[in-house]
């Protein structure tokens, strides 16, 4: 339900919490000293929507993703982490995308946001210095898996989750943290702290926090979220379902912390969603609590770099795609010189059998990240791959010796699932006389077959077969 004008939704008998203005001009001057919720940013709000639209590429999110370094490499832990168990470490953000999904994608860059807003506000008071933004993710986790399975709207649940204690960031620049503290030391957290609050300075957590949302422009659904999460004026009456989604996160994640959590709230909260405390409990198990910061927005003229870049690109592993690899690759064979070669991902259908085709992907753009580093690399499609070697002082088959040993211990040190990845490869020379790529491919082609027919995991130089295994 809609708050009205004054904070107050409506509701059975409800009214502001206070009506004192002097508690209220504190407030409020609190609020505009926090300044601006950086959810609202159009940089986050840039990472949500491409996550969020089916027609945008896996490119798009990658490059936005790239744009933030920290970003980036949060993105990787959680990729990496116990819970996804993935068979193959991720190494580049294209193979976290692949591997974590879009919904998650979104989830992680909201989540990475508030955390880096509370850590750095002066509002935390020593009793929740370093704690805050850990519980505000594993609340807007939970919240969100029981938006899912009360089927509510997940995105609201998520990010009142998120945003439910920002009123312990008001109330210790309107008050003081001196007078937080001693609060805080008669009841630490839970249904005690809020009665604290309100006993000793007329307000609480939760109505501050739903202030703060209304100042910042937050939709109402999420403002009601924030104002309900601990019953407070509500009482046992709930806004909304996702209200009752936070309500029920905040008590679990109390309870599996030992701390004090209201268990009438949370009764009533799981009956409203039809849920029951199985429910909750595999709702806390599965949830994932992972925090990113968020990327930089791209101007016009980016943008247009990148549609361009696009079109140039392989969805999946980010080489060449067929089409613009033949184009470089014409241009380049003019160098008597050059080589080309034919790569080969032996036995690939067994990694997609026995490990799933997430596996497979991971696979593929590690070897297409592999063969970019010697040369103008580009997909053929499937699990082939061409490449133009860089003109160099290694001969062909040294730099062939490389690629393979290269995705031998690549796949090989992985220690958390070891697997028997290899590839097979074929070299073809230009020479003054034969600078056709098209001769020239299928030369690396037979030799291709031939590195084959000898065993896979080896190289051939257009009839010259050589064992760089």
């Amino acid at each position: 339900m809609a708050p009205d004008v004054n904070g107050a939704a409506a509701g059975p008998g409800l009214e502001p919490l206070t009506g004192d203005a002097e508690v209220e001009a504190r407030l409020d001057d609190a609020i505009i000293a926090l300044g601006d919720l950086p959810v609202l940013d159009r940089s986050i709000q840039h990472i949500q929507a491409l996550a969020n639209d089916a027609d945008s590429s896996t490119n798009e999110l990658v490059i936005a993703l790239e744009g933030d370094p920290n970003l980036a490499a949060n993105l990787l832990r959680f990729a990496n982490s116990a819970y996804a168990a993935r068979p193959v470490r991720a190494r580049t953000v294209r193979q976290a995308v692949t591997m974590v999904g879009r919904q998650t994608i979104a989830r992680i860059a909201l989540e990475a946001t508030v955390s880096r807003f509370f850590e750095k506000m002066p509002g935390n008071g020593k009793a929740s210095l370093g704690q805050m933004h850990v519980h505000a993710v594993q609340v807007g986790a939970i919240s969100a898996r029981l938006a899912e399975l009360a089927e509510c709207d997940t995105q609201v649940a998520h990010l009142a989750g998120l945003l439910h204690d920002l009123g312990k960031l008001v109330l210790p620049v309107a008050f003081g943290e001196q007078v937080m503290e001693d609060i805080i030391a008669d009841a630490s957290t839970g249904p005690r702290r809020v009665a604290a609050e309100r006993r000793y300075l007329g307000t609480d957590h939760a109505w501050a926090g739903e202030r703060f949302a209304r100042a910042a422009g937050l939709d109402d659904d999420t403002i009601a979220c924030v104002g309900a999460h601990h019953g407070g004026r509500y009482g046992t009456w709930c806004p909304s379902n996702e209200a009752a989604c936070v309500q029920a996160a905040e008590a679990a994640v109390a309870l599996l912390a030992g701390l004090e959590a209201d268990g009438s709230l949370l009764d009533s909260a799981l009956a409203q969603l039809g849920l029951d405390e199985r429910q909750l409990e595999d709702a806390a198990a599965t949830a994932l609590p992972v925090a990113q910061p968020a990327t930089g927005e791209r101007d016009l003229g980016a943008r247009v770099a990148e549609l361009e870049r696009e079109a140039r690109l392989d969805e999946l592993t980010g080489v060449l795609n067929r089409r613009y690899w033949t184009v470089e690759a014409r241009k380049l064979v003019r160098d008597d010189a050059a080589v080309v070669s034919i790569v080969d991902v032996d036995h690939f259908k067994q990694v997609n059998d026995k490990l799933g085709h997430h596996t497979g992907d991971i696979v593929l753009s590690e070897v297409a990240r592999i063969i970019g580093r010697h040369g103008t690399a580009g997909r053929l499609g499937g699990d082939e791959f061409a490449l133009v070697l860089r003109a160099g002082g290694e001969t062909p088959l040294s730099v062939a010796e490389s690629i393979l040993n290269e995705v031998h211990d690549t796949f090989a040190d992985d220690v958390s699932a070891p697997l028997p990845v290899s590839v097979s490869i074929g070299l073809a020379r230009a020479t003054p006389a034969q600078q056709d790529l098209s001769t020239l491919m299928r030369m690396a082609d037979e030799a291709l077959y031939a590195a084959k027919q000898a065993g896979r995991g080896r190289a051939e130089l257009a009839g010259q077969l050589a064992d760089a295994a």
